[in-house]
């Protein structure tokens, strides 16, 4: 029976040219069908011509059909070959270069891992799955799939993970290196025996032998030739670090590691890093194949056609061993199924395989060096979520493949990451060659599919509550809607208190927008506990009330002062006085601050670092005034200051502190016009704030405040009421 062995993406006409002239070479294969599929007419058009001068060089008897219909070439199919790359150099593989360099990540060939990997994963991954879904439909039965398009570890991963059928995926880093490594030694390759494993683009040679001996060290010998590590630098200084040498190019190499390129021009330079080589050799390939044409189809027609002797590619000798049953090791890309013992389960990788007649059997090879494992889980891990991405539609593994990628990592901030990846997903759509990803919250990696996405309505309270009989109030009802529709409805709002009346809200909130409603509360009776609102919502919308107590009163000892006491969690973070004298609130605060980091405010208020914020205002129709007090360093008391609301440093008053290893003491006088008082006020309105950069020894630091709710700090309600007693002398 004739054999079909088809080949998907026959318009790449080189490799195609080379994997057709390596098949007919085989007498056993010479009388096959060779069904060539692409999408492009004129690209199918030249493969074919291309093709049926082989067989007429050859002499054989192949049956050669051509089609543009996938189905209709995998249907009947023993062998299915893949070389399809979706969307071609223009436009993905620019896109997939010029982007990334506009945010300044450079990248040499961007194929296999990095951003380009993955974008071009996003873009093949479907298509794959394509083939392989008509291979378990319509071809024939015992149908071996051979991948060769990149990235290969991607591809196959996602392949097995969505229909399982036999494949393996092929590559020639493997033959390349060995060559390149007998060149290196000086050593004959007819002599050489290695084993090689790990994943693809990143195995290492884990045995290298010479006539049965260990010739390791020949490869560390020649790290002492100059001349000999010129023409590899990149791989033969990981060999230097790991202890193995490498499968892939240097300039592959370069951009799987943090090492090298993000370093900038000098170690870019030092190891002869291409970078944009991938950009040289695809244009470098379409002159080939415009070349090509002409030979085949133009002026070149009717020339002799040469058919080049069989080269290193693995597929055909795989079909040739499984036909004729003559038993061949290659190097292939398969399911881990506990091969290599300490790379995950299921991820696909690079091992020795043997393939007869009974198909493909690959190697057991236990555990990699534990360095190897290491350095090949940190691709794995990117390989992983973007299969992940691929097979779910989930955008947010899109951000976070790209961002476990080493190189990337090593050279863009998360914010930048993120733009890159929206400015790619929205370029690669535009071309028609991504599809639909599930949204996200906006800069982040969180998807519409839980808590994150769901739309938020939370109460909060005015400037002013009043717990008077009669009393009208307002509070502030802010609903946020992050998904991409409109939400619209009614919420109503339920008190603690018979006679406290609130009236629910009618709402209608923009996609991806946030709006805010007054809420009236009415009280019929004074009340003089506390009251809590609760908002009644449908499950779709998380909704967070608000409890509001009557104002607490500090209490104040016979010498005018009112002590505090402030919580970071179960942890005491601060304790101290507060007092006044005709001209001065005097503040005496030990903080519970064991690693003292003077803090930088911002004008919405302190937010980290080590201070003491004092917020103090006559009343609840007063303007309520800012004195932050920032500690100096360990050994730096003298320099503790004060600031006023906008962070602008004060020059009245005086401050003392002492500090111990694990807290600092600030006795401070504060000018009372600082916050607005005179030397009649009877009482204020005070809320006190300490920010620490470590609690204690075993905590990292945090902000509190009096009110216990530091997220609130600027609403009157909150603030408690400090009387003043007979005032102290100062």
């Amino acid at each position: 029976m004739r054999k079909k062995i088809t080949l998907i993406g026959a318009g790449s006409v080189v490799f195609a040219k080379k994997l057709v002239g390596d098949i007919l070479q085989f007498p056993e294969l010479s009388e096959c069908e060779i069904c060539l599929m692409d999408i492009n007419p004129q690209r199918l058009r030249i493969a074919e011509a291309m093709t049926q001068q082989s067989v007429e060089a050859l002499k054989v008897g192949a049956k050669i059909t051509a089609t543009t219909d996938r189905t209709e070439a995998i249907r009947g199919a023993h062998y299915v070959i893949c070389t399809i790359q979706v969307g071609g150099y223009e436009p993905s593989t620019i896109v997939d270069f010029e982007i990334p360099a506009k945010y300044g990540l450079l990248q040499t060939i961007g194929d296999t891992l990095g951003v380009g990997g993955v974008f071009r994963a996003l873009r093949t991954i479907p298509h794959i799955l394509k083939i392989s879904q008509d291979i378990a439909d319509v071809a024939h039965p015992d149908c071996l799939f051979l991948n060769y398009s990149n990235p290969m570890a991607m591809n196959c991963w996602a392949l097995d993970r969505a229909t399982g059928i036999p494949h393996v995926g092929l590559c020639h880093s493997v033959q390349h290196t060995s060559q390149e490594l007998a060149s290196y030694t000086g050593l004959d390759y007819d002599d050489i025996t290695y084993k090689v494993a790990g994943i693809n683009h990143m195995a290492f040679f884990l045995e290298y032998r010479y006539k049965g001996q260990d010739a390791y060290p020949l490869l560390f010998k020649a790290l002492e030739d100059p001349a000999v590590v010129v023409q590899d630098k990149v791989r033969f200084e990981m060999m230097r670090r790991l202890g193995y040498f490498v499968t892939e190019s240097s300039e592959h190499q370069s951009e799987y590691v943090p090492y090298f390129i993000h370093h900038g021009e000098k170690i870019i330079d030092e190891f002869f890093i291409p970078i944009d080589e991938y950009r040289r050799r695809c244009e470098a390939i379409i002159a080939t194949w415009q070349q090509e044409e002409k030979d085949l189809l133009g002026e070149g027609k009717g020339k002799a056609f040469e058919v080049a002797p069989q080269s290193h590619e693995y597929g055909s000798y795989i079909i040739h061993a499984r036909e004729a049953n003559d038993p061949i090791v290659i190097y292939g890309n398969v399911p881990n199924r506990d091969l290599i013992t300490n790379l995950p389960d299921g991820c696909c990788v690079e091992v020795p395989v043997l393939v007869d007649a009974n198909g493909l059997q690959p190697t057991h090879i236990g555990n990699l060096p534990p360095q190897l494992a290491a350095i090949c889980r940190t691709n794995v891990n990117v390989q992983d979520l973007t299969v992940e991405a691929a097979l779910t539609k989930k955008r947010e593994h899109i951000y976070q493949a790209v961002m476990m990628d080493p190189h990337t990592s090593a050279t863009l901030t998360l914010d930048n990451i993120w733009a890159m990846c929206d400015e790619m997903i929205e370029a690669h759509q535009k071309d028609g060659y991504m599809g639909e990803f599930s949204p996200v919250i906006k800069n982040t990696g969180r998807p519409y599919q839980g808590t994150g996405d769901r739309a938020i309505a939370r109460l909060e309270a005015g400037e002013v509550f009043s717990f008077d009989a009669g009393a009208t109030n307002e509070l502030e009802l802010v609903v946020e809607n992050p998904g991409n529709q409109s939400l619209s409805g009614r919420i109503d709002i339920q008190s603690s208190n018979d006679s406290v009346q609130v009236d629910g809200i009618d709402i209608a909130v923009d996609a991806a927008s946030s709006k805010s409603y007054p809420v009236t509360v009415t009280l019929a009776a004074s009340v003089d506990e506390p009251i809590d609102f609760v908002l009644e919502t449908s499950e779709t919308i998380l909704s967070r009330g608000v409890t509001l107590s009557p104002r607490t009163t500090l209490e104040t000892d016979e010498a005018g002062r009112s002590k505090i006491q402030l919580q970071l969690g179960v942890e005491v973070a601060a304790t101290g006085t507060i007092s006044r004298d005709q001209k001065h609130l005097h503040v005496d605060m030990t903080v519970n601050d064991s690693n003292i980091q003077p803090a930088k405010g911002s004008v919405i208020g302190i937010m980290a670092g080590s201070a003491i914020e004092v917020r103090l205002t006559a009343n609840d129709q007063a303007e309520v005034k800012t004195v932050n007090i920032i500690p100096g360093k360990q050994g730096e008391e003298s320099s503790a200051y004060f600031s006023n609301t906008l962070n602008k440093v004060i020059d009245t008053g005086n401050i003392q502190q002492t500090t111990t290893p694990m807290n600092y003491r600030i006795q401070a006088s504060i000018p009372l016009e600082e916050f607005g008082l005179d030397s009649d006020s009877e009482s204020a309105l005070i809320e006190i704030r300490v920010v620490l950069s470590a609690l204690g020894d075993a905590h990292s630091g945090g902000a509190t405040c009096l009110s216990g709710q530091p997220g609130r700090k600027s609403s009157l309600p909150y603030f408690h009421r400090i009387v003043f007693r007979e005032a102290v002398e100062a």
